[in-house]
């Protein structure tokens, strides 16, 4: 699928489940997946989950910022829009979490008023934003980043965390943030770019 046909499916695909998570029509459906899907509280689970935590997250970030200036010596436009993406759903996730505190199924141990609520789920946003960025990159390897957010959106059904919403929600809103930074970046990247040179900042241009 092309960057503009993303544009027009993916912000349609996210109002739905939206509208119908605040409409309640996924209650139903919600409770009967997660009573489909049996409980697996086991270290190997949990350990797979935690790839998808914000350390590993932040660590996949700083891995390619170094990646590209070991490469050319500056940041790489994918690489920026993945950055601008990844700090811009995140304030988008926290935000829908603290403001509609959705319960989740089961309890986490250890909260914080912008991670107890449920909807939408962060860990599935933090692996997909990453499946989309690395597939933008590294064309050949994009089944293998797929295959790691799939996976981790399954982990928080396994430790029932989340409802089939809540990732589901996520798994749109990486990719669509991600598209919508690049494919609006000849508009706001040469406006950028000029003001780092303006300051005299020219290592962070990004090409």
């Amino acid at each position: 699928m092309d960057e503009r046909r993303k544009l027009t499916i993916l912000p349609v695909a996210l109002a739905i489940v939206f509208i119908a998570q605040l409409a309640g029509l996924f209650d139903g459906i919600n409770r009967a997946v997660n009573s489909a899907i049996p409980l697996v509280d086991i270290p190997l689970v949990r350990a797979f989950t935690f790839l998808g935590d914000d350390m590993p997250f932040f660590a996949f970030i700083v891995l390619a910022i170094f990646l590209d200036w070991r490469e050319r010596e500056r940041l790489s436009r994918e690489t920026f829009a993945f950055v601008i993406a990844a700090f811009a759903g995140l304030a988008v996730v926290g935000l829908l979490k603290f403001t509609l505190g959705v319960p989740r199924p089961r309890p986490l141990p250890v909260a914080g008023a912008f991670s107890s609520g449920s909807f939408p789920s962060g860990h599935t946003f933090r692996a997909a934003l990453i499946a989309a960025y690395g597939s933008d990159r590294w064309e050949r390897l994009k089944p293998l980043f797929w295959v790691y957010a799939l996976a981790i959106t399954f982990t928080r059904l396994l430790l029932h965390y989340h409802w089939l919403s809540d990732v589901l929600f996520s798994l749109i809103l990486a990719p669509w943030l991600y598209t919508l930074v690049r494919v609006t970046e000849s508009r706001w990247l040469p406006v950028y770019n000029a003001v780092v040179e303006r300051l005299k900042l020219g290592v962070l241009r990004v090409e």
